[in-house]
Protein backbone atom coordinates (compact mmCIF):
# COMPACT_ATOMS: atom_id res chain seq x y z
CA UNK A 1 0.00 0.00 0.00
CA UNK A 2 1.69 3.40 -0.88
CA UNK A 3 1.67 6.30 0.91
CA UNK A 4 1.66 9.87 0.30
CA UNK A 5 3.25 11.79 3.18
CA UNK A 6 4.14 15.37 2.98
CA UNK A 7 6.18 14.97 6.27
CA UNK A 8 8.30 12.65 4.37
CA UNK A 9 12.05 13.43 5.81
CA UNK A 10 13.79 11.70 2.77
CA UNK A 11 12.28 13.89 0.27
CA UNK A 12 14.44 16.75 -1.36
CA UNK A 13 12.74 20.49 -0.98
CA UNK A 14 13.58 22.65 -3.79
CA UNK A 15 13.79 26.43 -1.53
CA UNK A 16 15.38 28.33 -4.69
CA UNK A 17 12.98 29.20 -7.66
CA UNK A 18 14.42 28.64 -11.31
CA UNK A 19 16.43 30.24 -12.98
CA UNK A 20 14.78 31.48 -16.45
CA UNK A 21 16.42 33.72 -19.11
CA UNK A 22 15.13 36.26 -21.43
CA UNK A 23 15.84 34.54 -24.92
CA UNK A 24 18.70 35.58 -26.55
CA UNK A 25 19.98 37.93 -23.39
CA UNK A 26 23.77 36.92 -22.74
CA UNK A 27 24.06 39.50 -20.01
CA UNK A 28 24.55 39.13 -16.34
CA UNK A 29 21.72 40.78 -14.83
CA UNK A 30 19.56 38.74 -12.73
CA UNK A 31 15.86 40.12 -11.57
CA UNK A 32 13.31 38.27 -8.87
CA UNK A 33 10.29 38.43 -10.22
CA UNK A 34 7.15 38.09 -7.76
CA UNK A 35 3.41 38.08 -8.35
CA UNK A 36 0.33 36.40 -6.66
CA UNK A 37 2.84 35.09 -4.39
CA UNK A 38 5.17 33.12 -6.51
CA UNK A 39 9.07 34.25 -7.60
CA UNK A 40 10.85 33.13 -10.54
CA UNK A 41 14.76 34.46 -10.94
CA UNK A 42 14.99 35.92 -14.19
CA UNK A 43 17.81 36.72 -16.47
CA UNK A 44 17.78 39.55 -18.59
CA UNK A 45 18.56 43.25 -19.62
CA UNK A 46 15.86 45.11 -17.55
CA UNK A 47 13.29 45.16 -15.62
CA UNK A 48 10.68 45.00 -18.45
CA UNK A 49 12.39 42.12 -19.91
CA UNK A 50 12.35 40.57 -16.59
CA UNK A 51 8.49 41.16 -15.74
CA UNK A 52 7.58 40.06 -19.33
CA UNK A 53 9.54 36.71 -19.23
CA UNK A 54 8.40 35.81 -16.12
CA UNK A 55 4.80 36.53 -17.61
CA UNK A 56 5.53 33.79 -20.16
CA UNK A 57 7.11 31.69 -18.17
CA UNK A 58 4.14 31.62 -15.44
CA UNK A 59 1.64 31.66 -18.70
CA UNK A 60 -0.06 35.01 -18.22
CA UNK A 61 -0.34 37.58 -21.47
CA UNK A 62 1.58 40.85 -19.67
CA UNK A 63 -0.81 43.21 -20.99
CA UNK A 64 -3.39 41.44 -18.30
CA UNK A 65 -3.87 44.57 -16.10
CA UNK A 66 -3.77 42.28 -13.13
CA UNK A 67 -0.24 41.15 -14.32
CA UNK A 68 1.84 44.17 -15.08
CA UNK A 69 -0.11 46.68 -11.96
CA UNK A 70 0.94 43.72 -9.56
CA UNK A 71 4.17 42.13 -10.72
CA UNK A 72 7.29 43.48 -8.99
CA UNK A 73 11.12 42.82 -10.21
CA UNK A 74 13.77 43.74 -7.94
CA UNK A 75 17.45 44.11 -9.45
CA UNK A 76 19.95 40.85 -7.83
CA UNK A 77 23.30 41.66 -7.09
CA UNK A 78 24.17 38.43 -7.21
CA UNK A 79 23.60 35.52 -9.34
CA UNK A 80 21.37 33.11 -7.86
CA UNK A 81 21.77 29.39 -7.64
CA UNK A 82 24.90 29.37 -7.04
Amino acid sequence: MARNNIDYNGERVNRHPAVIAQAGYTGKNHYAVTYSGQTVFVRASDELAALFTAAKHWGYKFTRPEYHQNAAARKLHYTPGL
